[in-house]
Formats: structure tokens, C-alpha cells, sequence
């Protein structure tokens, strides 16, 4: 007979991304996985809490399959809505609305940074050679290999997003078209949600040559445009980089021109803002900060999301429990759709949401389980079926009953 468990974590794990799930279920408590289960349907849940009666607690995502499973299974049981998904859900009812705003935001960019009268930008402007001299208008620049790449993706993205659409129009539902054009479920109501089509931001990329860039940027503007130069420069300064990695930093300098040094910077990803605009302000980066202060000036109903995201991070974090309901009618009359919608899908799991911010129980150590099982999915290169990776999770030790015949 297996251990008796009070508090238990269930979550998902995914053989096949966006096709294929299972459910591990693990014991809050004594920090342990206890069971896989092939699917992650409210009938297979149920079924297991019935046959391991005496569970309290069940601390889940906001799964609506895990509610009802947790409901019909341990009635009795207090289920308790996991933070870290609850703040996410909020994130993403900010992207949705940033979406559907994106045809506004795509015309935010950061200021030009105007040059003081003492910096070399400023020095070069005022020559008078400089300025009396004539530059040809540029042509067109050529694409690389990694931006014609770029190029197809977003074209093949474009046709995805439009074959969704048509097919909508047609009368499918999203399950449907989800499966007939490949896609999960939570892409197809994406792309049904947004006004025009959702562009990608560039990935902002860490890079060791972040603490030379006002460095490198001063000396384009002063006219050194050899990057063999520049690399022996910051090497002097400390940097232990190879040379292709400057020669790659100051590529897009020489095809946009002297204005590259301008640092106009467009709005980046939606995904990241949304992340931003539910950051707590002091936590935000200096660029990170700039970006919420236009957007949130520019459109009056960003600036309303960003101050009700806010309150309701720091109810979740200081445990405010009581402050919820007043937090809920402040969303529900803010006017912003994708808010109202995360407000009703909170009165839905009302109960689990209140206990999640108010108990101290939560899903970070189930996420921990997910990850050693995706390891030792992978070592077993995806040719083990689920009775193998069952053995392998479970820890083989008194008081827990795997299921399995043993070897002979």
C-alpha cells in the first residue's frame, strides 16, 4: 500500500510538447515523487484520489481538467491555486492586451539620446568639414543569410496566422483548427485574439562586450570604423573575446549609417513588456523603466494595467488575501477586456486562488520533480514507454508501491 499523503502537488509533464501530457503527482511533505499518471484528464486524477483516500491539501495549477479532478476525487480536500501560475496568467492577460494595442505600440521608440557639448558624438557633429560635406543617400542594404532566414520565419508565421483566421471564419473552432494546421490550442486563440498580426521583437542576447558598448559607440561616432582596432582597444581594457565578436557587435553600425549610434531603439517583444509592466518598478532596469514610462504615457489604458498589475503582485507576494475582492471589482470596472476576462476566470477558481495567495503551500518543488523527469525522459531518448519512466522517477524505497513486477 503506498504512503499516505496529506499534502499533495500535482502538475503536467509533457512527453511530446503541445501534443501529448502526463500528470506526476508528489508529496508536498516528504519532498518525493509518488505516482505518474499517463494523461492529464479529470477522470484519471479522480480515480487516484479515490483510491488514496486521507488527502487535505492538493496544490495545483489553474488547470480547469486538475479542479475538477481534485473535486470529484477528495472533495473534502482544500485545493490551492499555485502563485507562480497565477502571476503568469496575469502576464499573459497583459500580452494579450498589449497585442491587441500593437498597431499604436509599434510606433514607440526610446528618444534619441541627445549628445552632450563635451562628448566626441557632439564634437564630430559641429566640424565643419563634417557638416559641409555631402554624403550620397544610402541604397537599399543587402540582407545576410541570418536576416533572409528572419525574413522566412516571420512570412511563415504571417501564413500560419492568416490560414487561422480564414479558417475561423469558416465556422471551426479552435480545437479544430489547432489540429488541422498543427498548433496548440493556447497559439490559434492568440492569433484570434490580436487585431493585426503579432510581430516578434528581437531576442535581447547577453553578450560580454555589454560593459564596452558606450566605449565602442564613442569611437564609431569619433570615425574609426576598423573593428580590428576597436578589438585591440577594449582588450587593453580588459575584454578576452575574440575578434569576430566585435567584428559581429558593429556589423549592424555599418549598414544603417552614422544614425546607428544614435541608439533609437524600438519597442521589443510584447512577451517581455508584459513581463516588465507586472515587474515591480524598483526590480526594473534602467532601459526596462524607460519603456514602461512612454508606453504606459502614450496609452491611458497600458498605465491603468500596469497600476492594477502591480497591486495584485504585491497581494500576491505579502499574502493580502482579504484585499482580493476589491482587487477584483477594480479589474472588472478598469474597461480592459483581457483584464475582465483574467478577473472572471478568477470568481471561477475563486476558492483555490484565495487559499493560494493566503496558504504557504505552493508548486516550486513539483516544477523541481518536472525537471529531474524531463532529465531522465531525454537519457532514455525518448524509447522508453511509460511503466520504464514511471520506475525510473519514483524513488524505489519502503512505503512506496510502484506497481510494477519485479525482475525475476
Amino acid at each position: 500500500m503506498a504512503t499516505h499523503v496529506r499534502v499533495l502537488g500535482v502538475d503536467d509533464w509533457a512527453w511530446r510538447k503541445g501534443q501529448r501530457y502526463g500528470t506526476i503527482l508528489v508529496d508536498l511533505e516528504r519532498h518525493k515523487p509518488i505516482d505518474l499518471l499517463p494523461d492529464r484528464e479529470a477522470e484519471t486524477l479522480e480515480k487516484w484520489l479515490k483510491a488514496h483516500p486521507g488527502v487535505e491539501i492538493v496544490s495545483r495549477d489553474r488547470a480547469g481538467a486538475y479542479a475538477e479532478g481534485a473535486r470529484k476525487g477528495a472533495p473534502d480536500a482544500l485545493q490551492v491555486a499555485d502563485r507562480f501560475h497565477i502571476l503568469c496568467n496575469l502576464t499573459q492577460a497583459l500580452q494579450r492586451m498589449l497585442e491587441r494595442l500593437g498597431a499604436a505600440l509599434r510606433r514607440s521608440q526610446l528618444p534619441e539620446a541627445a549628445p552632450s557639448e563635451d562628448s566626441p558624438s557632439a564634437r564630430v557633429t559641429a566640424d565643419p568639414v563634417a557638416t559641409t560635406t555631402t554624403m550620397p543617400p544610402p541604397g537599399p542594404a543587402k540582407l545576410n543569410q541570418h536576416q533572409q532566414q528572419s525574413q522566412q520565419r516571420r512570412e511563415s508565421r504571417k501564413a500560419r496566422f492568416e490560414a487561422v483566421r480564414a479558417a475561423y471564419q469558416r465556422g471551426l473552432t479552435q480545437r479544430t483548427i489547432a489540429q488541422e494546421l498543427g498548433l496548440s490550442r493556447k497559439t490559434v486563440s492568440r492569433f484570434l485574439q490580436a487585431d493585426e498580426f503579432p510581430e516578434q521583437g528581437p531576442r535581447q542576447r547577453r553578450t560580454a562586450l555589454a560593459p564596452y558598448r558606450e566605449y565602442l559607440e564613442r569611437r564609431w561616432a569619433e570615425g574609426c570604423r576598423n573593428a580590428s582596432q576597436l578589438w585591440r582597444e577594449i582588450q587593453k581594457q580588459g575584454y578576452t573575446g575574440q575578434l569576430g565578436r566585435v567584428k559581429e557587435f558593429v556589423r549592424p553600425w555599418r549598414s544603417q549609417g552614422p544614425k546607428s549610434t544614435r541608439r533609437i531603439r524600438k519597442l521589443p517583444g510584447l512577451r517581455l513588456v508584459a513581463f516588465w509592466l507586472a515587474k515591480p518598478a524598483a526590480d526594473r532596469q534602467a532601459s526596462e523603466q524607460e519603456w514602461v514610462q512612454i508606453i504606459t504615457n502614450d496609452q491611458p489604458e497600458i498605465a491603468t494595467a500596469e497600476k492594477l498589475a502591480q497591486v495584485f503582485r504585491d497581494m500576491v507576494k505579502n499574502r493580502k488575501s482579504c484585499d482580493l475582492d476589491a482587487w477584483l471589482k477594480s479589474a472588472e470596472t478598469s474597461g480592459i477586456p483581457e483584464l475582465n476576462g483574467f478577473a472572471v476566470g478568477i470568481r471561477r477558481d475563486y476558492a483555490a486562488v484565495f487559499a493560494g495567495i493566503e496558504q504557504t503551500w505552493s508548486n516550486g518543488q513539483v516544477e523541481g520533480q518536472v525537471h529531474r523527469l524531463k532529465q531522465l525522459k531525454r537519457q532514455m531518448y525518448g524509447r522508453a514507454g511509460f511503466l520504464l519512466l514511471r520506475r525510473r522517477v519514483l524513488p524505489l524505497c519502503p512505503g512506496v508501491e510502484v506497481g510494477l513486477p519485479r525482475s525475476p
